[in-house]
């Protein structure tokens, strides 16, 4: 019997290894968190914040779908300045939700632009959503760095 007991164990030991680098990209999906209203947060694609605050029922969960970043690299020479643009997903805990895309740089019928602010309602509340910036901006000094947005979510 304890002939058949030691294998097993080891073999269990074995199978719930996981690689490091499955911890890394866990951690980094998991980049989730609560925070007041009027706070800055700092999001990568796929990343999810909840605020919470100023006499609001409902949490309001912003979840961050894409970035997309045509800005001309620093020392670059380019024919247009680029934009970076940010498409999110306001919901709260009744189900309502609403998609929003926010753009700085030159965006086509305002001139560039460093903010973008867009007012928006959300199960009948209205929040005003700011894209501050898109971090690293674009250059071979940042490559491989994940980009985040960063946002400012307000009660109206």
């Amino acid at each position: 019997m304890i002939k058949l007991f030691y294998p097993l164990l080891a073999l269990a030991l074995l199978t719930e290894c996981q690689p490091e680098e499955a911890y890394r990209t866990a951690a980094t999906r998991q980049e989730t968190g609560d925070l007041k209203f009027g706070k800055e947060a700092l999001l990568q694609q796929y990343g999810q914040i909840t605020m919470y605050g100023e006499g609001v029922p409902r949490r309001l969960i912003v979840s961050l779908k894409s970035i997309q970043d045509s800005r001309c690299p620093t020392d670059v020479d380019c024919v247009t300045a680029g934009n970076a643009t940010v498409a999110l997903r306001a919901s709260n805990s009744q189900g309502a939700n609403e998609n929003i895309t926010l753009c700085i740089g030159d965006c086509g019928t305002e001139g560039a632009r460093e903010t973008h602010t867009v007012a928006a309602e959300v199960g009948g509340v209205n929040y005003t959503f700011t894209l501050k910036g898109v971090k690293p901006y674009p250059g071979l000094a940042h490559e491989g760095e994940v980009q985040k947005a960063a946002l400012v979510v307000e009660k109206k």
